[in-house]
């Protein structure tokens, strides 16, 4: 019994060893396959873990005037960085914050942030950011900034510096309405960028060129491999990383602006804008343009902002001083034309026959428009006048009468307002719209940069004064622009030029990408003898005793040809416009000025004429004179 027990526990013995030895041999042989079989794939695993790769910003494409000056490039930063890598980093986050906040305390810097505003930045929450994503939480660092902080590294798990290529607008609010600005992406835009390969951080253009040409200007990002320890944290903080890309900057765009014209035309608004503060005045916009080939040599909107500003994240004050600079007054905001239209006016009416070049029509200063008794910016009048003359004077009453005779107006005894509207008066003003068209009135000129506005009409049911009051540049609003494209398009004897502000666009090595040539999007129907005709009538604006600008331009040595005007508002204030061309015979340069919701009963030539006269100083090289007080016996509209 008992040598029968013993057997039975000898093969219990002998059982166990054998799955003990099975199992180690099989140890083994996993050992051995996942040292020689797979050990350089683990290998390879385990090196991919200890070091990250951490991107390089790439620097946006430059901007160049037309001459090949830089206006805005990027300088060399510092930018201190927060990566959240793991719940232990996430409970320390409030003192890191305060730890930060105290690092970053120099005098030199004058954007301040509390801790809790850190907190928010490094939680993600200001942004809506994922917790995986790097927060930018100190752009463009001081150098006492940076010093600081990587002293102080090993006490700020997850505190990286990198170095970046910031956006450097070196002449602040030079052209900043042209150039826009940078910010960073909306969440509701996400989609669109991240499907272009932009991380939740980039910043990208919001406005101006900086928004049109974004695809061009953004470059490509580079990297570093950096080795980081189980937490994600890089092991040698502050040393030097290894490059596995470097970043290639954005194409360059040469633009047609001229730098000293643009400087001149927003000092010169500045200054018109300054002198009329007391009366109530606040914007003013320009635009000068080569009426041949479209080029825009300057465009200003008054104020100006400074895009620098919308780097680091802008602050309340200077938010509140955007907000008033937000609009860019010379593109996207349609104003009254008041008589700058009336050119177009009379090419209307002698095509359609209603008037005829050499009629005289007489003008005492109002006229009766149905019920309505509509008067001249002169209630003297101006006598018995033909179409250049009424252009020369800016006679209302001549207006008036084409208008009256193209919605028949003649017609209306015999029938309903309505009625008669339906049949003659809205027809009229749609073939109206037509030629403005052909001009680039009431219609995109297609100039490269975003929120071009078209401009509007308004009509106003039950009354015969709609056409009428068109014809002198009321009941309509156009942008400072699209007059531009409109008197380039008279000045050019017809052809309708897409007016744009890149003329190239290189990339890094200097190799053109893309060049734009000068497009004609349309030719107008009005025959060349016409267009002379009303260009006679602009000369005599600035030459003749009795044209309205004729104190300001008649003894410039460039032969300016132009049309003043004035506009009511509805809301007690009005416009005043310059526009014109020069030289007279050639011309070079188109310029399109306004002072917006100036005060009543003031004259265009003492609002916008000294602005478009600094400007056409500026571009034929002439001094301009002192401010003189013209005499009370001149035109005054």
């Amino acid at each position: 019994m008992q040598k029968e027990n013993q057997s039975q526990h000898s093969a219990r013995l002998h059982s166990l060893f054998m799955i003990l030895f099975i199992g180690l041999v099989l140890l083994l042989l996993r050992l051995s396959y996942i040292q020689l079989g797979k050990g350089k794939d683990y290998a390879a695993m385990a090196e991919a873990n200890r070091y990250v790769q951490q991107v390089l910003p790439a620097p946006r494409g430059q901007f160049l005037d037309r001459n090949g000056e830089i206006l805005v490039t990027n300088k060399p930063s510092f930018t201190i960085q927060f990566t959240n890598s793991d719940e232990q980093v996430e409970k320390q986050i409030p003192a890191i914050a305060e730890r930060l906040v105290q690092l970053l305390n120099d005098p030199n810097d004058k954007e301040k942030i509390s801790k809790d505003e850190m907190i928010a930045i490094m939680q993600g929450k200001k942004d809506n950011l994922p917790k995986s994503t790097p927060r930018k939480v100190k752009v463009n660092a001081t150098e006492l900034q940076v010093a600081r902080v990587k002293e102080h590294l090993n006490e700020l798990p997850g505190i990286t510096v990198i170095p970046e290529a910031l956006r450097d607008y070196r002449y602040k609010t030079f052209a900043s309405h042209v150039f826009g600005y940078l910010n960073s992406i909306k969440p509701e835009m996400w989609k669109e960028y991240k499907d272009k390969g932009y991380r939740m951080t980039d910043r990208v253009g919001y406005t101006g060129l900086e928004k049109q040409y974004e695809d061009y200007l953004r470059g490509k990002d580079g990297a570093t491999r950096v080795e980081v320890n189980i937490y994600g944290d890089p092991v040698h903080r502050g040393g030097s990383a290894e490059f596995i890309e470097k970043p290639v900057p954005g194409d360059d765009l040469v633009l047609t602006l001229d730098k000293k014209l643009q400087q001149v035309t927003e000092q010169a608004l500045a200054e018109r804008v300054n002198a009329l503060k007391g009366r109530g005045v606040k914007h003013a916009a320009a635009v000068a343009m080569d009426p041949n080939t479209g080029e825009v040599l300057a465009m200003a909107s008054y104020p100006p902002f400074d895009p620098n500003h919308w780097l680091n994240g802008i602050s309340d004050e200077n938010y509140k001083l955007f907000q008033q600079a937000e609009w860019n007054y010379a593109a996207e905001y349609p104003i009254e034309p008041g008589s700058t239209v009336k050119m177009l006016s009379v090419l209307m009416g002698i095509k359609e026959g209603v008037i005829r070049p050499n009629e005289l029509i007489w003008c005492g200063g109002s006229l009766n428009i149905a019920s309505y008794r509509a008067g001249d910016w002169n209630p003297g009048g101006h006598g018995s006048i033909d179409g250049k003359k009424a252009i020369a004077e800016s006679c209302d009453v001549y207006m008036y009468t084409i208008g009256m005779r193209l919605a028949k107006t003649n017609l209306l005894s015999q029938m309903s307002v309505g009625t008669w509207a339906q049949k003659y008066d809205l027809p009229a003003i749609e073939k109206l719209k037509q030629y403005q068209h052909e001009f680039g009135l009431g219609v995109k000129t297609g100039i490269d940069l975003p929120f071009e506005d078209v401009g509007r009409y308004n009509y106003a049911k039950d009354t015969a004064v709609n056409l009428p009051f068109m014809l002198i540049g009321q009941n309509e609003a156009f942008t400072p622009l699209q007059i531009a494209q409109y008197v380039s398009t008279i000045a050019n004897n017809g052809k309708r030029m897409k007016p744009y502000l890149v003329k190239q666009i290189k990339d890094p090595n200097g190799k053109i990408v893309k060049e734009t040539q000068p497009e004609v999007l349309n030719t107008v129907s009005f025959p060349a003898e016409l267009l002379q005709y009303v260009r006679d009538g602009m000369r005599d604006v600035t030459h003749a005793p009795y044209g309205t600008a004729s104190y300001t331009f008649g003894n410039k040595p460039y032969d300016v040809a132009g049309k003043t005007g004035t506009s009511e508002t509805g809301r007690g204030t009005e416009n005043y416009w310059f526009v014109g061309f020069a030289p007279y015979n050639n011309p070079k340069i188109v310029v399109s000025t306004v002072v917006i919701d100036g005060p009543l009963n003031a004259h265009s030539y003492e609002m916008a004429g000294p602005i478009a006269e600094k400007m056409l100083d500026a571009y034929f090289n002439v001094e301009t004179k002192p401010d003189q007080k013209k005499p009370t016996s001149a035109p005054q509209e």
